[in-house]
C-alpha cells in the first residue's frame, strides 16, 4: 500500500466512526421513549408483585398508600379531603362503596290479644259465594296468620247452620281492634249492637279502602237476622239474586251488622274476631 492509498483508508474511517456513533445515538434515542413507557406503564400497577392491595397504587414496581385526601385504613375508608366520612363502608379501589342497608325495623308488639280479643275488618274483599260460614272463617284465619295475629278467628257472619251467638267464644275481656282501641267491653257489649268505636281497622293496621260494607246477616245478640234468604243461600252463591245482608264500617250504632242488603255478586269486607 503506498502512501496514498494509506491516506485514503484513514479517511474512510474517520468518516465513518462518527456515522456509527450517530446511528447509534439515534438507536438510543427511539428506545428511550420505550423505556418511558414501559416505566409509566409499570407505574400504573402493571408489574407490582404481589399485587397492591385496593388500598394501594403500583409506582415504579413498588406499592404506595393512595393519595389525593383518599386515606384507606385496614379496608376502610377514612375521612376524605372534602370533610367527608364513609368509614361504615369499604374500600374498592381506592374509593368509598356505600354500607349496607340497614335491617327494617320491627314489628310493633301487639295492641290487642293477652286478655283481650283482637277485631279487625278483612283487608280483601269477597263475593257471597264465602264457602259456607267454614270458608267465611278460613278467610279470617288466613288473613290473621299472614299479618302474624296469633290464635283462632272466625267470622261474624250468620245463616241457616250457624250464628255468632252459637259459634263464638263469648269473651269476659274486652274486644280490641289490632290497634289497640276498644269496640266493647265483653260479649254481652258487643252483642247489644252498640259499639265503642267502628270496625274500621284491617289486619295489617290499615284501612278498609273505598269500600266500606261488610257481609253479616247477623242481629241482635249476634243471632241470625230475622229476614229469610238474605244470606246469598247459606254464602254459597254469587249471583244477582238473592241478596246478602251486610254492615257498615263507619258506624257504631246498629248499623254496623244491619246496613241494608245487596246482591251477592258484590264484593265485601268480613268482620274477623279473635276466639279467646
Amino acid at each position: 500500500m503506498d502512501v496514498g492509498d494509506f491516506d485514503r483508508l484513514t479517511l474512510i474511517l474517520a468518516e465513518t466512526r462518527p456515522r456509527r456513533a450517530h446511528l447509534v445515538g439515534l438507536f438510543a434515542g427511539l428506545l428511550g421513549p420505550l423505556w418511558l413507557f414501559n416505566a409509566d406503564d409499570a407505574s400504573a400497577g402493571g408489574i407490582c408483585k404481589p399485587l397492591c392491595n385496593e388500598c394501594q397504587i403500583c409506582k415504579k414496581g413498588t406499592c404506595k398508600k393512595t393519595k389525593h385526601g383518599k386515606v384507606c385504613k385496614k379496608g376502610k375508608c377514612q375521612a376524605q379531603g372534602d370533610g367527608s366520612s364513609c368509614s361504615a363502608g369499604t374500600c374498592q379501589s381506592g374509593a368509598c362503596t356505600a354500607p349496607p342497608s340497614p335491617p327494617p325495623p320491627p314489628l310493633p308488639p301487639l295492641a290487642c290479644g293477652s286478655g283481650s280479643s283482637c277485631v279487625f275488618v278483612s283487608s280483601a274483599l269477597y263475593s257471597g259465594a264465602l264457602g259456607g260460614l267454614s270458608g267465611a272463617d278460613s278467610k279470617c284465619q288466613g288473613l290473621a296468620a299472614a299479618a302474624g295475629l296469633p290464635g283462632t278467628y272466625k267470622a261474624w257472619l250468620a245463616d241457616t247452620t250457624g250464628a255468632p251467638i252459637s259459634r263464638f267464644v263469648h269473651s269476659t275481656g274486652p274486644y280490641r281492634l289490632v290497634n289497640g282501641t276498644t269496640i266493647a267491653a265483653n260479649w254481652t257489649d258487643l252483642a247489644d249492637l252498640s259499639l265503642l268505636a267502628p270496625i274500621n281497622v284491617t289486619e295489617t293496621g290499615g284501612g278498609p279502602g273505598s269500600f266500606d260494607n261488610v257481609w253479616t246477616h247477623t242481629g241482635l245478640g249476634g243471632s241470625a237476622d230475622g229476614i229469610a234468604n238474605t244470606h246469598c243461600q247459606n254464602w254459597s252463591i254469587a249471583t244477582n239474586a238473592p241478596s246478602g245482608d251486610m254492615g257498615s264500617v263507619t258506624n257504631t250504632d246498629f248499623r254496623w251488622t244491619k246496613n241494608g242488603n245487596i246482591s251477592c255478586m258484590a264484593q265485601r269486607h268480613l268482620y274477623c274476631f279473635q276466639q279467646i
